[in-house]
């Protein structure tokens, strides 16, 4: 009998304990891509007054993926196109965009930091997602005397991850991009362009 009392005892005892331990805490598994590649970039109609039609960039992009369908982004881009030629005489001024004189010959050139979010859909296969960012952009221009400037933009697209059997993983995404939405001064242009992106995918944790 005293054994049976022992027994309910311990019992009671091991489940007062148990239930006042605190749970451990959920972890969410974590880990982390890096991409390099480049691309086409478009300029969009108030650009492409002072620019041709087509430049190019390239950069790079990190991405922290979790068990969520968001996923955290951040990049450097190099953006280079070429000034339009044609357009003026010798004896007129050259066009200018910020300030920033442009002449046939010479690039546009643009270094963009950006930070934002990138939401994965769920199809199988491949995995297209939704993205948006907000960016750093120093513009600037390859003559001689040019300076920088500095405006914040953003960036809305999507694009689609994909793995090739033998060549490894890819990221293709198209993005609109608008340089200047903050930062602005008076009868200052919104300048944009599209830039269509293709990565080369590496995992590095």
């Amino acid at each position: 009998m005293k054994l049976i009392h022992l027994l309910i005892m311990l019992m009671i005892f091991v489940r007062v304990c148990s239930a006042q331990v605190p749970a451990a805490p959920v972890s969410v598994p974590l880990s982390i891509e890096l991409g390099i590649g480049g691309g086409v970039s478009l300029p969009g109609d108030e650009l492409s007054k002072y620019t041709e039609t087509q430049g190019w960039h390239a950069g790079i992009k990190a991405r922290v993926h979790s068990a969520l369908p968001l996923d955290v982004v951040g990049s450097l881009t190099y953006n280079r196109i070429r000034d339009k030629g044609g357009s003026f005489g010798p004896t007129q001024s050259p066009p200018d965009i910020f300030g920033i004189p442009t002449e046939p010959g010479e690039y546009v050139v643009m270094w963009m930091f950006g930070a934002g979010l990138e939401y994965k859909l769920p199809v199988p296969i491949v995995t297209p997602y939704l993205g948006a960012d907000g960016m750093l952009n120093s513009i600037s221009n390859t003559k001689s005397g040019s300076t920088s400037f500095t405006r914040g933009g953003v960036g809305l697209g999507g694009g689609v991850q994909f793995s090739v059997p033998v060549f490894g993983s890819f990221d293709a995404s198209v993005k609109y991009q608008i340089f200047n939405v903050t930062g602005k001064e008076n009868g200052e242009e919104s300048l944009s362009q599209v830039a269509a992106n293709l990565m080369v995918i590496f995992s590095v944790l």
